[in-house]
C-alpha cells in the first residue's frame, strides 16, 4: 500500500488514508513499519529448481498455462528473491491444486503451474513458514493492523486465537493505529455452549477451524473496519 498524492497536494497512506502528509518522504517515514516488513528467501533449492524447470519449458516450447501472477512467482523463486508474508500465504494456499501436480507439462497446466509455485517442496515450505511467521508475530501482541493495495485493513487470526474464540466465546485484542489504541472484543455465539454436544477439533486442522468461523469472522472484520473508519 504505497503513499499516494491527494488532489490538494498533500499525501496519504493507501487509498483509504487521510491526506495529512506534506511530502511523499514524510508519508513513507511515518509508515516505515509497512515498508520494513520482513521478507524471507530460505525456501529449499528444489523449489527454485522446480520454478526454473517450468520457465525453461515455457521458453523452449511455449505455454498458455497460468496467469501473470503464477509466472511472476516462478521468476521470484528462480531468482531466489525474498518473499513477503502475503506472497508466502499465496504459495501455501496453492496446496489446493495438488491433485493436478502430476499432469505432464505437455498434457496440461497442472504440473507446470505446480512447479511455478515451487512444486511440492516449495509449497510445503510455505505452509510451515507461514505457521512459523504467525507464531512469532502473534497479532494479539503485535498490536498492529494494516492495509495493502487491495484491502483497507488486515487482521490476522492465528490458529490459537481462533481456537480461543471458538472455545471461550470471546477474544480481546488490543490494536494501535496512528498512535491511537483500541481494545476490541470479538465474540462468537457458538462458544461456551457446555450443554451441547462437544465438538472435537484437530489442532492441526486449520481448514476445519477456518470453515467453522468463516461467516462469523467476516462479520467481525466488517465491524472492525467500520469502527476504524469512525476514528
Amino acid at each position: 500500500m504505497p503513499c499516494l498524492e491527494c488532489e490538494n497536494g498533500l499525501w496519504k497512506f493507501g487509498e483509504s488514508g487521510k491526506c495529512q502528509y506534506s511530502s511523499k518522504s514524510e508519508c513513507e517515514t511515518a509508515n516505515a513499519d509497512y515498508y520494513a516488513a520482513e521478507t524471507y528467501n530460505d525456501y529449499p533449492q528444489s523449489a527454485t529448481n522446480n520454478a526454473k524447470r517450468a520457465i525453461k519449458y515455457k521458453e523452449e516450447n511455449g505455454s498458455s498455462c497460468g496467469t501473470n501472477v503464477g509466472w511472476t512467482r516462478a521468476n521470484q523463486l528462480a531468482n531466489r528473491e525474498k518473499l513477503s508474508r502475503s506472497t508466502i500465504a499465496r504459495m501455501a494456499s496453492f496446496k489446493r491444486h495438488q491433485q493436478h501436480k502430476d499432469v505432464p507439462y505437455e498434457d496440461g497446466c497442472g504440473g507446470i503451474m505446480w512447479d511455478c509455485w515451487g512444486g511440492t517442496s516449495g509449497i510445503n515450505w510455505a505452509i510451515k513458514k507461514l505457521e512459523q511467521i504467525d507464531k512469532n508475530n502473534n497479532m494479539a501482541e503485535k498490536k498492529k493492523y494494516y492495509g495493502d493495495e487491495e484491502h483497507d485493513y488486515h487482521f490476522n487470526f492465528t490458529t490459537d486465537m481462533m481456537e480461543k474464540l471458538h472455545s471461550e466465546g470471546e477474544l480481546e485484542v488490543r490494536v494501535e493505529e496512528d498512535g491511537r489504541e483500541m481494545l476490541i472484543l470479538f465474540t462468537f455465539e457458538g462458544g461456551r455452549k457446555e450443554e451441547e454436544e462437544e465438538v472435537i477439533i484437530d489442532k492441526n486442522d486449520d481448514k476445519m477451524i477456518t470453515s467453522m468461523l468463516d461467516e462469523e469472522l467476516d462479520e467481525y472484520i466488517n465491524k472492525l473496519t467500520d469502527s476504524i473508519k469512525q476514528l
